[in-house]
């Protein structure tokens, strides 16, 4: 039987888009530096404001002698010290306790009683001599153990302990009559044990003429380091404990005795910093510095990231840390510290460990990396702080936008060129918040008045090509903004990274790839925008459509592959969709078995990219591949992933401005349906490809809401280009003797 032209077209498609899903990605080597010992050093309270300001000085310096980054300090519950601490401890984010404050050496008295006799009666352990132990172990088991992710309390200190690591910690951020001892949630095992330490007050400095009245003493634990040094510890954790304890009682204080005082313990610390740097052999030791949680004010303002310091066998001088989690040249999550403990003490990575080792990224920087990092932060909170007002702005303007035009569908049919350029400014925004990035964004008022310019202006130019080339500002619009997408994929998502409507390492949602923003605008403007040129190109119709299952293709591959999109969610919208579409260009009729068959092409096309994730190291995987990887262990897990989208998805229902836009398109779509009567079917009749698209665009709005945690958001941006472009070609039908055309 021989084959039609486009049943061979099918076959080269087909083929094409299983043969990309095993191409060979070239990967960096994954760094595999080892040490005997790591010693982690923590300066809970201090922020990037202070690195900004005179002093730190012996701390800046590390910068010169290894790597430096900006810290995601997120959690299982909000970014206070009680989570985070846990939170470094287990390699994936925890939900602490305040009852974690009582750490103690076993022989302090506590509750009336030795703490090792209340370790007892707690957990019906036996504390061994010279150890540390956690009284709230139970609480921290209990408040992780429903959790729809693999947690672990102690997670770290268990990997070391069966490894035959020690571990050991040293300080506290005790005041008058209370016990903080977080530290010890780093350093213990799953039974709540650190192997040796110091927390008592014997590592203090009493009655002294500060708030609090103790301050650490430093000299103290630098013979501490080394005593555990000799007793063969591979991990010692330091808290520092002055900011702190300065930071919970200064309400007692007047700002003037706080702030004072607040410098002085910076300075200590710092000199502290500096006489352990130099006791310290980097060529076999690590030294992380880093700061656990911002102060309240911090994250008031936004300014939640803070600063770590890595210095030790491949840290290179003045460079920046990235990770597999973030692949953000200077940005790490806290998850990542224990799995690079692991790692440079040459212990296996343990599976409830969400966070992947950090390393130095390749990215060389021309100045200061202390500086280049305080400038990246700022642009950060800024756009941080622009989302929420101007998004919320945008998603307005599309609900007047779409109310104007039902507005004149029902009574002022004569709407359609007035409405043309709404629809224009409408759907440019997208374009234009992801090329905003290329300009200065100090501030909220600035960027807002860029989007506004721009905006004008790139609808302006839409129209100009029109009149000039004949080329209709929606096709022009739409393949610009799919393009500059897949240019952006390609190049690493620079922009996006940066773009108020994509993501940003604040809230830690997604650090790399495309997300679902983008993602829904993409397949959202590549249908309409080639579904419409096949519509009004009629001469060039045939390889319009072959041009378009192309770059269809290559749209699936930059969804899914791992160095680009990595969007597993976004890949099966984007398949489906597409391939939707495309065969109802060609001409197909969907039946079940129609049906029956994009699924499994939906399967094999995802599978393939998930397979190929599988090969590389664990620490190259992204999410999509590790994601896999558990779901190999464990099935089950599959259904803790299931009720997260779920949960997350009427979450955001509630709650996202995006889901006005979304129930406001997809009620006017089912409207337009039923009235005014037998529009729809003039439309299908008159411009059937636009009306695939359409089915295309909807397609993947539906698809992108079932399999993604955040689809609703995903879901209306895709329908930015469908109910829009619907309301305008409605308006133009009923306009009296209709020359009006979308194109």
């Amino acid at each position: 039987m021989p084959y039609s032209f486009w049943q061979k077209v099918i076959a080269s498609l087909l083929f094409v888009c299983v043969t990309l899903s095993f191409v060979h990605i070239a990967t960096a080597e994954v760094s595999t530096g080892k040490a005997e010992r790591v010693i982690l050093v923590v300066i809970d309270k201090l922020t990037l404001q202070d690195y900004e300001e005179a002093g730190l000085e012996n701390v800046k310096k590390l910068t010169n002698r290894g790597a430096l980054g900006l810290l995601n300090n997120n959690t299982g519950a909000g970014i206070y010290s009680e989570h985070t601490y846990p939170t470094i401890g287990g390699g994936a984010h925890l939900i602490g306790t305040g009852d974690a404050l009582n750490g103690f050496n076993p022989e302090e008295e506590t509750f009336d009683t030795k703490a090792s006799n209340e370790y007892i009666r707690r957990t019906g352990f036996i504390a061994p001599k010279d150890s540390v132990i956690q009284l709230a172990l139970g609480k921290l088991l209990r408040n992780n153990s429903e959790l729809n992710y693999l947690a672990t309390p102690g997670a770290l200190g268990q990997a070391l302990q069966n490894a035959g690591k020690k571990t050991a910690v040293i300080g506290n951020s005790d005041t008058t009559g209370v016990h903080r001892r977080l530290i010890t949630t780093i350093s213990m095992n799953k039974q709540g044990v650190t192997d040796m330490g110091t927390v008592d007050h014997s590592i203090l400095l009493q009655h002294q003429p500060v708030i609090g009245s103790y301050q650490t003493d430093f000299p103290k634990v630098l013979a501490k380091i080394e005593e555990y040094k000799e007793k063969g510890a591979s991990l010692i954790v330091v808290e520092t404990g002055d900011l702190t304890r300065l930071y919970e009682e200064k309400d007692k204080a007047t700002d003037q005795a706080y702030q004072r005082q607040r410098e002085d313990a910076k300075n200590r610390i710092d000199r502290f910093i500096g006489n352990l740097v130099g006791q310290m052999d980097f060529n076999k030791e690590v030294l992380l510095v880093m700061t656990p949680t911002p102060t309240i004010e911090a994250v008031k303002e936004n300014k939640n990231l803070t600063p770590i310091f890595a210095v030790g066998p491949q840290f290179e001088p003045g460079s920046l840390l990235t990770s597999g989690t973030t692949k953000r040249d200077g940005i790490i999550m806290n998850t990542d510290i224990a799995p690079t403990i692991l790692k440079y003490l040459g212990v296996q990575i343990v599976p409830e460990m969400s966070g992947r080792p950090f390393m130095t990224s390749s990215v060389k920087l021309a100045g200061n990396s202390l500086e280049h990092l305080l400038n990246l932060n700022k642009g950060l909170v800024s756009t941080y702080q622009a989302r929420p007002p101007l998004q919320s702005a945008y998603v307005l303007v599309q609900l007047i936008v779409l109310f104007m035009g039902l507005y004149g569908i029902f009574f002022k049919k004569h709407m359609a060129e007035m409405i043309k350029p709404f629809l224009l400014l409408v759907m440019s925004v997208p374009l234009v918040e992801l090329v905003m990035p290329l300009l200065p964004n100090t501030s909220v008022a600035i960027m807002a008045v860029q989007l506004v310019v721009l905006t004008l202006a790139f609808s302006g130019l839409a129209i100009l090509v029109n009149r000039k080339i004949g080329l209709n500002p929606f096709i022009f619009i739409c393949i610009a903004t799919a393009g500059t997408i897949l240019i952006d994929l390609v190049n690493a998502s620079y922009l996006q990274k940066q773009s108020i409507l994509g993501y940003d390492p604040i809230v830690g949602a997604r650090f790399y790839g495309i997300g679902n923003e983008y993602m829904g605008v993409l397949i959202g403007s590549l249908i309409f925008g080639t579904t419409a040129a096949v519509q009004y190109c009629p001469k060039n119709r045939r390889i319009l459509i072959l041009l378009s299952g192309l770059v269809y293709l290559f749209t699936v591959y930059a969804m899914a592959a791992p160095n680009m999109g990595t969007n597993v969610g976004g890949t099966i919208a984007a398949t489906a969709a597409l391939l939707v579409t495309f065969l109802l260009l060609m001409g197909v009729r969907f039946r079940f078995r129609t049906i029956l068959m994009v699924g499994c092409l939906v399967v094999l096309a995802v599978s393939g990219f998930i397979a190929f994730d599988l090969t590389r190291p664990p620490d190259l995987r992204s999410h999509m591949g590790t994601t896999a990887s558990l779901l190999l262990k464990d099935p089950n897990y599959a259904l803790e992933i299931i009720q997260r989208k779920w949960s997350m998805n009427m979450k955001l229902l509630r709650y996202t401005v995006w889901s006005r836009v979304l129930l406001a398109s997809l009620g006017i779509l089912a409207l337009l349906f039923y009235r005014p009567q037998g529009v729809m079917k003039n439309l299908r009749v008159k411009y059937p490809y636009l009306f695939k698209g359409f089915i295309g665009v909807l397609t993947g709005a539906l698809v992108a809401f079932a399999f993604n945690d955040s689809g609703v958001v995903a879901a209306a941006t895709t329908m930015i280009f469908g109910a829009p472009p619907l309301v305008y070609l409605v308006l133009s039908e009923q306009r009296p003797k209709n020359k009006h055309r979308i194109i």
